[in-house]
């Protein structure tokens, strides 16, 4: 029903509105307040971006295509900080129970963005995580997916005692491509980068394409 079609004059305040009409007008009027919020939000979070002196980095990657070990080269070349999710959750205990499939800890995912919220905005940081669809989008200004070779991928978490649904699960992610998705649904095409992470030599690679990529950005930051 359409708030334009009512003959019944409208109440001023949203408690008359709610006990007048229906609960759907009253969500209507919090949606409105709710998008008039969002905007605002919006504004604060692009400024916050723009008054960042040093760019935030993403690394994200089915588990075993080496962010870890990217993150850790791309950290020493530039004296960026590196957020290991993993690590941060592990010391701080950021857990919200444990998944029997797939035999891993579940991540409080709220909990741990407001851990790390204050190192995001002072930037200079590259986070380290086999996920991206909880952060925020304003932390970030390039997501990095990394890629592997199915059968490289298969060994590496072989070697590293995956078995059975764990290692089908994440076997099955690589095929489908499914971070590569999440990233383009949850970030913006333009800052989303995926490099290939076979060996050795695509690591020092990719660490010289990040390396160049932040040169890049802080010299456009300073115009």
């Amino acid at each position: 029903m359409k708030p334009s079609i009512l003959v019944a004059p409208v109440p001023r305040s949203a408690e008359a509105l709610c006990s007048s009409y229906s609960p759907f007008l009253c969500c209507i009027h919090e949606l409105h307040a709710g998008a008039g919020l969002c905007e605002q939000a919006s504004v604060r979070e692009e400024e916050m971006s723009r008054h960042r002196s040093k760019p935030n980095i993403l690394v994200t990657g089915t588990p075993g295509t080496g962010k870890t070990t990217t993150c850790s080269l791309l950290s020493e070349a530039t004296n960026f900080r590196h957020i290991n999710v993993g690590e941060v959750a592990k010391e701080k205990n950021l857990y919200d129970g444990w998944d029997e499939k797939l035999e891993c800890h579940v991540i409080d995912e709220d909990a741990l963005c407001d851990e790390i919220e204050n190192l995001m905005e002072e930037g200079g940081n590259i986070v380290d995580y086999h996920g991206c669809d909880f952060f925020p989008e304003r932390w970030f200004d390039c997501v990095v997916v990394l890629q592997t070779d199915n059968t490289a991928l298969y060994d590496r978490l072989e070697k590293r005692g995956y078995t059975g649904a764990k290692l089908a699960n994440n076997v099955e992610c690589e095929i489908f491509q499914v971070l590569l998705e999440e990233a383009h649904e949850n970030y913006s095409e333009d800052i989303i980068m995926a490099l290939r992470s076979d060996c050795v030599d695509d690591a020092t690679n990719n660490v010289n394409t990040l390396v160049e990529w932040i040169r890049n950005w802080t010299q456009k930051s300073m115009q």
